[in-house]
């Protein structure tokens, strides 16, 4: 995979988990206010714990996978955390990837 195609999978990752975010925030924040904040710590942007926990069971659902909370819950501090947790930890890819 070149670095290109890598690249616009990330992106196309980190807007699907923005729109999440958003969602399960309940228009606390936007998806655009997400994607231009992407390593914001999720406390910061006013994003708590009741709505983390709605967007672990949306992703949890939309990629198949179980995201650990009792190891810390670490890959929630930001969207870019999650988005880098998924794609390592768990091999998801944005639109496109396999």
């Amino acid at each position: 995979m070149t670095d290109r195609v890598s690249t616009v999978q990330a992106e196309g990752l980190l807007t699907i988990l923005a729109g999440f975010v958003a969602e399960a925030s309940d228009g606390a924040v936007t998806a655009a206010e997400l994607m231009a904040a992407a390593d914001t710590p999720f406390v910061a942007l006013g994003i708590g714990s009741l709505a983390q926990l709605r967007l672990v069971d949306a992703v949890e659902e939309r990629f198949e996978v179980f995201l650990d909370l009792d190891d810390g819950g670490d890959f929630l501090r930001s969207l870019g955390a999650l988005a880098e947790h998924l794609a390592v930890g768990h091999g998801v890819a944005g639109p496109g990837g396999s």
